[in-house]
């Protein structure tokens, strides 16, 4: 942990649009050449088992689209996983077999289905100024998070159960000032001077759990296509973050049943190869609203001294998305916005999520 800096009080927080710092919408088509670039040649890796065929799904997440660098600033994410739980590692079928009396007991019928996999990512937040070398004590601090989770899904035509088991850690040792850097120059924006504010080396864990149940669906209501309606809720426990939420989502589209139990609060995240066939394809929009008990990209570290700002425990928000599957590929995207998640906040909330599955 480094010693505190002295907090200096600033006047009201001001945006600094990356217009002005050399960026450009259009700049933005390198990084995401390169990004898809990643994912295709990610894609070619799998299992030569037809019985456990390995899914993949690569994630980028970006503030670009709101022309301002801060808050939840871009994540990179890497999923993989298996259709079949027996072809995971013997541990994580470990896991899975506790977890299924966990979903007896929430009263999923003994003929769930069950999907297995795992993920890597690493994640980045900043306050609004970033030109600013000095600590702004009235913003969230410079944050870097990196993890790994190990998620099952049990399923049937009508709910669904997510677990999800993270552990991950935030400070200096996540490598964020060089990363940021990197994207930066990549997409043509100024790099940020006060990484040396950022909260300390700390140590992450969390355990969450997602339930969807599928109340609605229709195969003719809107000109011939599939429209359905889901109901979603999650709770989250960890010194990561510990919120409790529920929310609504309606799609349009073909193909809804088979890409039912993907359709999570985070969109993009799921293995979205796993269930749907050529030609699915689908719309969404979401409304969703919690009570976060605490977090530690806002808070500061949990268990040492460190730069943080009030937390706002009630929030909301909304998704709007789709997706399209072509063979065995698939193509997501969607952008969110959420309320001010912090006191004084004068951020832009708004991004926006790509992913890539095969």
């Amino acid at each position: 942990m480094y010693p505190p800096k002295p907090f200096r009080k600033t006047q009201t927080q001001r945006h600094v649009p990356l217009l002005n710092n050399r960026y450009h919408p259009l700049n933005a088509i390198r990084l995401t050449t390169l990004l898809l670039t990643t994912c295709m040649l990610s894609g070619w890796v799998s299992a030569a088992d037809d019985h456990c065929k390995r899914y993949h799904t690569a994630i980028w997440d970006n503030d670009a689209i709101a022309f301002d660098d801060a808050g939840y600033s871009h994540s990179f994410a890497y999923a993989w996983g298996y259709a079949k739980p027996e072809c995971a590692t013997n541990w994580a079928q470990t896991v899975n077999h506790w977890m299924t009396g966990v979903s007896s007991w929430q009263g999923l019928s003994s003929g769930y289905k069950t999907t297995l996999g795992y993920k890597i990512a690493h994640e980045i937040y900043t306050p609004t100024d970033i030109q600013d070398a000095e600590l702004i004590e009235d913003d969230r601090p410079y944050t870097g998070l990196m993890y790994g989770t190990l998620y099952m899904q049990h399923y049937t035509i009508d709910s669904a159960t997510r677990y999800e088991f993270l552990a991950g850690a935030v400070g200096p040792m996540t490598g964020s000032e060089a990363i940021q850097n990197m994207v930066h120059t990549i997409i043509g924006a100024q790099n940020p001077n006060g990484w040396d504010n950022q909260i300390g080396n700390e140590i992450v864990l969390r355990a969450a759990l997602e339930k969807s149940w599928r109340v609605y669906s229709s195969d003719n209501l809107i000109s011939g296509y599939e429209t359905d309606t889901i109901i979603l809720a999650d709770a989250k426990l960890g010194n990561l973050n510990s919120d409790i939420g529920t929310g609504v989502s309606f799609r349009i589209g073909r193909g809804l049943a088979q890409s039912y139990p993907e359709h999570w609060l985070t969109p993009g995240y799921g293995l979205f190869s796993t269930h749907l066939k050529p030609g699915d394809w689908g719309v969404f929009a979401t409304l969703y609203g919690s009570y976060v008990f605490n977090d530690i990209t806002i808070e500061g570290n949990t268990f040492n001294d460190s730069h943080g700002v009030p937390l706002i425990h009630v929030q909301g928000r909304y998704v709007i998305g789709g997706y399209y599957q072509i063979n065995q590929f698939g193509f997501a995207t969607s952008i969110q916005e959420s309320t001010d998640m912090f006191k004084n906040s004068d951020e832009n909330t708004l991004y926006m999520t790509l992913s890539f599955s095969y």
